[in-house]
């Protein structure tokens, strides 16, 4: 027989770093690239790993995710798993966005990611990489016109 747990007995086996994943998720749910900058060290690292180059110190950062957001202004995610280490967490996901193609017809595009994010004692990330399914970005992009 299952017993349903309360939120506070969750909360007191809950992983220490889910409170530092709920407020990172949340920020990013905000579209606010001040509110992510802040979860953030000083010298954090962004690195999408589609070919770009990495970003690095909260105001590179916070111009990179303003970008993010200009151009994928409606996008969300499906959670599929979410592990925790010592000091990290990685998280599978796919990206789904609200987009116009070059024709000017709305689509919806998925995009299959893993997010494998370093914390610091202090709670804040030093590091986040994203690895993307290549095959589906590139035809999102396609898509989209872009080149």
């Amino acid at each position: 027989m299952s017993q349903a747990i309360t939120a506070a007995e969750h909360a007191a086996t809950a992983h220490p770093l889910q409170a530092v994943f709920d407020a990172s998720h949340a920020a990013w749910e905000s579209n606010d690239p001040q509110r992510i900058v802040a979860l953030n060290s000083p010298d954090a690292m962004f690195w999408m790993r589609d070919g770009s180059a990495p970003v690095r110190g909260r105001e590179a950062l916070a111009k990179h995710y303003a970008g993010v957001f200009a151009r994928f202004p409606h996008f969300g995610w499906e959670m599929h798993r979410l592990m925790f280490g010592d000091d990290f967490w990685v998280f599978e996901w796919t990206m789904v966005a609200e987009l116009t193609d070059k024709a000017g017809e709305a689509f919806t595009a998925r995009v299959d990611m893993v997010d494998v994010v370093n914390v610091d004692a202090a709670g804040l990330v030093t590091r986040k990489d994203v690895y993307v399914d290549g095959a589906q970005a590139q035809a999102m992009y396609a898509r989209m016109g872009v080149g």
